[in-house]
């Protein structure tokens, strides 16, 4: 597993049930990526880089989307509310 702090490591979350060799690799700069039967599900980050995104994937701005006018009437924020309110429950039960 690499210690260089310019990458990311992946490692599986069985590599959790050594967590003084993990605590080595974080102390000395790795930012790791833990992945469940192979999908990423959490990062872990040497402290003073907490604030830092961790990503394996690109995160710069996709630019504007080019939403189509369907030549629809406008619909309010209650109106959308009251229809998904009746779309079986999650908000505001």
């Amino acid at each position: 597993m690499a210690t260089d702090s310019s990458q990311s490591e992946v490692v599986p979350l069985r590599a959790l049930n050594q967590p003084s060799k993990i605590a080595e690799q974080v102390e000395a700069g790795a930012t790791l990526i833990v992945t469940r039967n192979g999908r990423p599900i959490m990062g872990i980050v040497p402290i003073e880089r907490l604030d830092e995104p961790v990503h394996q994937f690109r995160t710069d701005p996709m630019g504007d989307l080019d939403i189509p006018d369907l030549d629809l009437p406008p619909v309010t924020d209650e109106e959308i509310g009251a229809t998904l309110r009746g779309m079986g429950g999650g908000l505001d039960d």
